[in-house]
């Protein structure tokens, strides 16, 4: 069935709640593993069923389909799911501290358990009050940016509230700061604030000279046109490509057409400039998101989020959890960045004849962004150290975009007014985020150098990732797909090295 003829059902949140309190009693009673496995198991199933309706009414609204209604939808859930997951954290808590503890573990793996961590990091009397009034202002922001003449005042008010709800949910948990909670959310137990601030200094001295150099000489970085006219005709080049490239990506892209998993349209109502993946739980699919307008580099795009939905769609045939049907964003941007560089070989099919172009603006993109996202993370690690205002916000943000990224000239005029600072929308939608981006291009650097000396060996490793989905801590998943440790000595520059100097080969 297309997935425009998928029924929502607003879920009952009350029975929801209803539901897993039977499950976590049967948990509370079960004399055997079996029975205690099952109830927990249940409890999983329950929330699985209740984001894949959540999906569905959230998909719509990014697509601007039913766009009041959804947003209402949407609104409802940003309310209504804390206690919800909270309850399942509860379930989860008596698993952890159960006697049956250990046969879980051998079942499932020790990774489920620091998952389980993670999760109840944001638990306190006072954190799901603080967390409906976070996702509220979150809902608050993007409303503001979606206004064509933005009010900057209003913006800052509503920045500067979540960043207060955030030092006040951390002090609540007993964190010495925001910043800690922040990393322990995002589940980073093989890396810590020393390692990322080593890393962007790699990048500092590694990237930004090179990026400045290639600036300087005032090239033009025209972005090539599609060869696809409409949305249509891209979809039939991915599904060649991804038929062509493996059985795998073939089936799985025949089932997403058949499904109609995707809207590259733009239309009113529709968040502009989104290319995005959407995960859907209870069918084991995903749904891709994207406003294609012929653009060559976004033909890349969406390669990029078919990745995410293929490397999704295999784990959740592999994984018995739903839980490690995704891994951490650091792994989980390794699938979608390596799988664009896949797509070089069919770049005929993208981009006809202007394939060199695109190979030129696709690494001179990747390289920038690595530095601008450096920037992006130690603005974020500053900003929740001390309250600052809109000029001061925005005299930080200079001060820091000189350092990474010098071609990003801020006036003056603009810092007085309190203009300049970052409307990055991950800072808002999910704190300290974005550098693994950063961290998984690395990765995806290897995968491309690998690629082009042995691209059986590649995509074997890249199956190997895929599957693996996030059973296993990050480090480990790296060892599976046999890559190298981006924090390792030197392991940044040898990686980074070959990418300049096919950039500067490609000017």
């Amino acid at each position: 069935m297309k997935f425009s003829k998928w029924e929502y059902v607003r879920p009952d949140f009350s029975e929801v709640k209803k539901r897993i309190n039977d499950c976590k009693s049967r948990m509370q009673r079960a004399a055997s593993y079996q029975a205690f496995r099952d109830a927990w198991l249940d409890v999983k199933k329950e929330m699985e069923y209740m984001v894949y309706q959540e999906e569905i009414i959230y998909i719509r609204h990014l697509c601007g389909i039913d766009y009041q209604y959804s947003l209402q939808e949407v609104e409802i859930q940003n309310r209504e799911e804390p206690s919800v997951y909270a309850l399942r954290d509860e379930c989860d808590g008596i698993a952890a501290a159960s006697p049956y503890h250990c046969e879980l573990e051998r079942e499932f793996g020790k990774q489920i358990f620091a998952q389980i961590d993670q999760h109840r990091a944001s638990e306190s009397s006072d954190s799901l009050r603080l967390q409906s009034e976070e996702s509220a202002f979150k809902m608050q922001y993007r409303k503001l940016m979606a206004k064509r003449t933005r009010d900057e005042e209003a913006l800052y008010q509503v920045f500067r509230k979540l960043i207060e709800i955030r030092l006040e949910l951390a002090d609540s948990l007993g964190y010495n700061s925001y910043i800690d909670l922040g990393y322990f959310l995002e589940g980073r137990h093989d890396y810590g604030t020393r390692e990322i601030a080593e890393f962007r200094s790699n990048i500092q001295k590694q990237v930004t000279p090179a990026v400045a150099e290639i600036k300087a000489k005032g090239m033009d970085f025209c972005y090539p046109p599609a060869v696809a006219a409409n949305s249509g005709e891209l979809i039939s080049s991915i599904a060649a490509m991804f038929k062509d490239l493996s059985y795998e990506t073939g089936c799985y892209f025949e089932e997403m057409t058949q499904k109609e998993l995707y809207d590259l349209e733009t239309r009113e109502n529709k968040r502009g400039n989104l290319f995005t993946c959407c995960m859907l739980p209870y069918e084991k699919l995903p749904f891709i998101i994207g406003n294609y307008t012929g653009n060559g580099m976004e033909t890349g795009y969406a390669v990029h989020e078919f990745g995410h939905g293929f490397a999704f769609y295999t784990a959740a045939r592999k994984q018995p959890l739903y839980e490690f049907h995704r891994s951490s964003p650091a792994v989980n941007e390794i699938h979608s960045k390596t799988m664009e560089h896949f797509m070089f070989p069919y770049l005929d099919m993208f981009v006809g004849e202007h394939k060199k172009e695109y190979l030129r603006n696709h690494f001179m993109q990747q390289l920038e962004n690595l530095a601008y996202r450096c920037a992006i993370d130690e603005f974020e690690h500053l900003m929740y150290d001390r309250k600052l205002s809109r000029v001061q916000l925005c005299e930080l943000w200079a001060d820091i975009s000189n350092k990474y990224i010098p071609w990003n000239r801020i006036s003056p005029e603009d810092i007085h007014q309190g203009k300049c600072w970052p409307r990055q929308t991950h800072i808002v939608e999910r704190p300290f985020y974005y550098i693994q981006y950063d961290i998984a291009q690395i990765s995806t650097y290897e995968f491309y150098l690998k690629m082009k000396n042995n691209h059986e060996q590649a995509w074997s490793d890249y199956m190997r990732l895929c599957r693996a989905g996030g059973s296993k801590s990050y480090l480990e998943l790296l060892e599976t797909a046999h890559l190298s440790n981006p924090f390792a000595d030197s392991t940044l520059e040898d990686i980074c090295r070959p990418i300049v100097d096919e950039l500067y080969c490609l000017l």
